[in-house]
């Protein structure tokens, strides 16, 4: 081959003579003789064979592979062997060249049960339904959150998907708060009742280490801030409280209206009532402590 095209593209493969070209441009001559130089139109007709080459190649090439794991190699010896490929870079390989089979992956022996995992025989079916749910619950809210937009500052979006949510009647971001929160319970709930099923009594063991009992303590405690003070009308800041006409933050005290007394004595009695269970648990762990530190001297 001594035309200039055919000699351009020897130099792109490498200083040889490329087979597969060289029958496209035979294709491409329709005839000509073997000495006679390829012109543009010739290496034009040459390029609108690709696509159909190209086609065909690749169905060989899905062919060859199939071929070689139906006869029992691994994606993972193909791919070493093809290109050196991983595992998912050769079936992604293969997807992109059209195939589309798939191979059952090698039998597995069965994995040893955990002591340290729960398994299905431990799980309550009616704690699953509720995660399943609160999960769905999660899922809707954050898909409605994601589409929400702002207009002029203010929160838009559709209907909540579940009416639990909706009834609520918070803007999309506390929504999704309250989705999260009713989530991670529902987890923690299953967790722990199967557990207890697994090894009844394994609870209270549990909480006979000061560790435990702090940390299920500061849980509660950060849960009940989250909820239940919020709507309450309970004094925010460390400044006098006075009786008068409005309830309202001034500026060195906060005012009570007089209507408003006895609701607020109420919240501050709960409040109080509730920080004290949380103290005394505390003071226990603290009194501990020390008895083991007096033992140690």
């Amino acid at each position: 081959m001594t035309d200039s095209v055919q000699a351009m593209a020897t130099r792109y493969f490498r200083h040889r003579e490329n087979p597969f070209l060289s029958e496209l441009v035979r294709a491409a001559r329709s005839g000509r003789h073997r000495g006679e130089d390829l012109s543009a139109d010739d290496a034009a007709g040459a390029l609108h064979l690709v696509p159909d080459v190209r086609h065909d190649l690749d169905r060989a090439e899905v062919t060859l592979i199939e071929a070689v794991l139906d006869r029992g190699w691994t994606w993972e010896q193909l791919g070493a062997e093809y290109g050196n490929r991983s595992k998912q870079a050769m079936q992604q390989h293969y997807r992109r060249r059209g195939g589309k089979r798939s191979w059952p992956g090698k039998e597995r022996p069965p994995r040893a049960e955990s002591p340290h995992r729960l398994t299905d025989e431990d799980l309550d079916p009616a704690d699953v339904a509720k995660v399943r749910e609160a999960i769905s619950a999660l899922l809707a809210t954050a898909h409605d959150v994601a589409e929400t937009h702002t207009v002029d500052g203010v929160w838009t979006a559709g209907e909540p998907i579940l009416e639990e949510i909706s009834t609520v009647g918070l803007d999309p971001l506390p929504r999704l708060e309250v989705a999260c929160r009713t989530a991670a319970k529902a987890i923690e709930d299953m967790v722990v009742a199967g557990w207890e099923r697994r090894d009844p009594g394994r609870s209270e063991r549990c909480r006979q280490s000061w560790t435990v009992r702090l940390e299920d303590e500061i849980r509660d405690l950060a849960s009940w801030l989250d909820r239940e003070p919020q709507g309450r009308p309970l004094p925010r800041a460390d400044r006098p409280v006075t009786v008068g006409t409005t309830t309202a933050e001034r500026a060195d005290h906060v005012e009570i209206a007089a209507e408003d007394v006895e609701q607020v004595r109420e919240a501050i009695s709960l409040t109080l009532a509730r920080l004290e269970a949380h103290r005394a648990v505390v003071d226990q762990i603290i009194d501990e402590l020390r008895r083991r530190q007096a033992e140690l001297s």
